[in-house]
């Protein structure tokens, strides 16, 4: 029942705004419930974007690189905010604490400097509190500024309309400002990202009911704001309410720091732990005591070198090993920075005293088009960012028996399972703070520009006297994956079957350019004509820089499996059944002129089926540190000798099946090394010793175990090429020393985790049998750069 005179006005407010229709996507109805999904639940300005692309419109994203803070220059305690501040502690203060406070402030301001974050500073006005500027403004990329009711006078003049003027200038932030602040003068507050805890790419807000947190102005906010509030009630250990949201919880881009014993009622404690969940968020639990030294009072930002987490040096002393090791996989670096005096008498910590700027949507658009954002890739091992993948749909109901050669897989599917086993491959990337990148969405993006893209599209991928003879309103993007049918098997264009193996069709090299490569078999050259549409026509995409000029030359054969980038100087290529001296060359032409790389490194490796590829016998699970096959560099021989008993043993039973083994003997695995200036190529007969030679690995890891682990080197190879047949080399490393793979290669997994990989394990059975991993199934777009470099 509304019965304050506010209340009743907020009703009325809110009457109003339900009036209006808003319209997302398909559906149309009243205010917040035109939507299927909460969030989806935006405003009229907002555009839903499906592949996470950055378009010329509304871009959410949960870190910035940019914050403002406010100096305290006349830092006190504040006697209006000591009733409902339970974290304020004034006993034994002194009156002149401005020293104290600025060197804290300073520290602060200086470390996050150093980590790469762009901090803009504003000179205090001798306010008591505006230290914590988080909670009289927010910014957003829609171009708005929100100004928030704050519940004291004293807080109330913190709101700087100077300030504001700066900010839209410097960020772009075009909209007009969402003005709550008279909403105060009602009797009621919503103060900043200290009330609410936003997750913005979902559109969740998050928060603690209090006399600081107005459930009514909350639902004003996030219905215009097109967000799903999801509020709770708290107690502290005196069973009083917690002031703020932001001291009991934090939520990063994979992560979310929450203590739920402060959330008496059983209900809404699981109404939280489940949206966060939902979301792909990695819940870090903590206690009563642990909150009270502000370990929850904690924000992840971008900076030059990967992902931050400011915290204070109390919040971050006191979590224990596990919590730390966590929150340590889910970034790049920590900055844990003392504050004390700032948190005894102001009762806030580091995330009050940073209030996020986020560009707004043109201009964060014109920043993720152009530069290195996009696409940055410059090693196998830095944490992923950006990637691209597709998940199987119904192009695999054309795998049957008497297709599976030129399908190049070994066994039918089933799809409902492989779909599921791929979407949650897709989760768990998202799970650790990686943009995942959806082909389907991309395509849809671009079909949904208008005839005349979509024509274009299909006309790159299948020609124009195709489209023609069809008919475009025919056609449907999903086609282009799926293939054109008359009926089950009558293809008029064959499906795609091989694209969720995204590794291959294009890749990325050094200097942010992204190379289309020319596969092997012509079925899979039309996914590298795809790929090439798609770069040339989406709206963020098309700032890209691409390399076609493998594509289009006939003599090259070059695949994304064969090639891997050991640093920002060095590349290796295999020389594989999918991959030729000529792809390796012309490749190392283009790096040489186009990029800072200086050596293209051609690894040798037999023809054949089961090593297609060399990340099929060959990945980086950390800088320096690779995991490969046993013997194979050493002691081929060794190979070739369980050939021969596999020939035997074969011949017995009557089959006809053998291997090669004049191809163990005659060629062994070998490198070559072209340098850029240098005419001639610096050759190693065995490749692994060439490899650590010139300091490109430092370690190796073996499937199925260290070498000298087994009874004899042939047990050891014919256990080892079993898993490998499962792609147990194919692991695709996520942060350095981070790698997923596939839950069935237990020798191999054990192996990584004794020499201290952290190995994310993979239910992949119907994944496995278009034999193809991690590493397969993926192509990385960005990465941030690992912390050695």
């Amino acid at each position: 029942m509304l019965s304050t005179p506010a209340a009743r006005s907020m009703a009325v407010v809110l009457r109003t705004l339900r009036r209006r229709v808003v319209h997302v996507g398909p559906w149309k109805a009243d205010g917040l419930r035109c939507c299927a999904t909460p969030w989806l639940a935006a405003s009229a300005r907002s555009v839903t974007r499906v592949s996470g692309l950055p378009l010329p419109q509304v871009l959410d994203d949960q870190l910035t690189r940019s914050v403002l803070m406010v100096s305290p220059v006349g830092f006190r305690s504040n006697e209006e905010t000591l009733e409902d501040n339970k974290f304020m502690d004034v006993a034994g203060v002194h009156d002149n604490v401005t020293e104290t406070v600025m060197k804290e402030w300073s520290s602060l301001v200086l470390s996050l400097q150093q980590a790469g974050v762009q901090v803009t500073t504003v000179d205090g006005k001798g306010l008591p509190d505006e230290v914590f500027p988080n909670n009289w403004f927010s910014t957003h990329n829609d171009g708005r500024i929100v100004l928030y009711p704050m519940k004291v006078p004293s807080r109330a003049q913190e709101v700087r309309h100077d300030v504001i003027n700066d900010l839209k200038t410097t960020f772009g932030l075009t909209e007009p400002v969402f003005d709550l602040s008279s909403w105060r003068e009602s009797g009621v507050a919503l103060e900043g990202t200290g009330s609410l805890v936003l997750d913005r790419p979902n559109r969740i807000a998050y928060m603690a009911l209090s006399k600081r947190a107005d459930k009514n102005v909350a639902d004003l906010w996030a219905h215009e704001m097109g967000y799903e509030l999801v509020t709770f009630q708290t107690q502290d250990r005196d069973g009083e309410e917690i002031y703020h949201t932001n001291v009991l919880l934090s939520v990063g881009s994979n992560f979310a720091v929450l203590c739920t014993d402060v959330i008496p009622k059983e209900d809404e404690r699981k109404l939280v732990l489940d949206s966060l969940r939902r979301t792909g968020k990695v819940v870090v639990p903590i206690s009563l005591d642990q909150m009270e030294n502000f370990a929850c009072n904690c924000l992840q930002l971008r900076g030059t070198s990967g992902t931050v987490l400011a915290i204070s040096s109390a919040g971050w002393d006191a979590l224990d090993a596990s919590q730390k090791g966590v929150l340590e996989s889910c970034i790049d670096h920590v900055i844990s920075v003392p504050v004390p005096t700032i948190e005894r008498l102001g009762g806030g910590s580091v995330r009050c005293m940073i209030a996020e700027l986020f560009p707004g949507a043109s201009k964060e658009y014109h920043e993720h088009t152009t530069g290195p954002d996009l696409c940055s890739l410059d090693s196998e091992t830095g944490r992923l960012e950006l990637v691209m993948v597709h998940e199987p749909g119904l192009e695999v109901d054309a795998v049957m028996p008497w297709t599976l050669e030129p399908m190049k897989v070994d066994e039918c599917f089933n799809r409902v399972d492989l779909k599921a086993q791929h979407r949650t491959f897709a989760q768990l990337l998202r799970a650790r703070g990686a943009q995942v990148m959806h082909v389907r969405d991309i395509l849809t993006e671009i079909g949904s520009q208008g005839d005349e893209a979509k024509r274009r599209l299909f006309s790159e991928v299948w020609g124009e006297e195709f489209v023609d003879s069809i008919g475009l309103h025919s056609l449907h993007t999903d086609h282009l994956v799926t293939g054109y049918s008359r009926g089950p098997l009558d293809f008029d264009m064959p499906p795609l079957m091989n694209l969720f193996f995204m590794r291959d069709p294009c890749f990325c090299v050094p200097g942010g350019w992204v190379v289309i490569a020319r596969p092997f078999f012509p079925i899979r050259q039309m996914e590298s004509k795809l790929m090439k549409a798609l770069f040339r026509m989406h709206p963020a995409l098309r700032a890209v820089k691409v390399y076609e000029g493998l594509h289009n030359d006939p003599d090259v054969a070059i695949e994304g499996g064969d090639v891997l980038v050991a640093d920002k100087n060095t590349v290796l290529v295999g020389i594989s059944q999918r991959t030729n001296e000529r792809g390796a060359e012309k490749l190392a032409e283009f790096l040489f002129e186009k990029t800072d790389v200086t050596r293209v490194i051609k690894v040798f490796i037999p023809k054949q089926r089961a090593f297609m590829h060399l990340d099929t016998l060959f990945t980086f699970v950390d800088r320096g540190v690779v995991l490969t096959m046993p013997y194979f560099w050493s002691k081929p021989a060794v190979y070739a000798e369980v050939a021969r008993r596999a020939n035997a043993l074969n011949e017995k039973m009557g089959s006809d099946q053998r291997q090669n083994l004049d191809e163990w003997t005659s060629e062994p695995p070998r490198i070559e090394m072209l340098v850029k200036g240098e005419g001639k190529p610096k050759k190693y007969k065995h490749a692994m010793s060439g490899l650590m030679a010139e300091g490109v690995i430092d370690k190796a890891l073996f499937v199925c175990g260290a070498e000298g682990s087994w009874p004899t080197p042939e047990e050891h190879v014919a256990r080892a090429l079993t898993e490998q047949w499962n792609d147990a080399a194919n692991v695709f490393c996520i942060s350095p020393g981070t790698v997923v793979a596939y839950k069935w290669c237990t020798r191999t997994i054990l192996h990584l985790q004794d020499n201290g990989v952290d190995v994310i394990e993979l239910d992949g059975v119907e994944l496995m049998k278009g034999r193809g991993g991690a590493r397969c199934m993926t192509f990385p777009m960005r990465r941030t750069l690992a912390p050695e470099e």
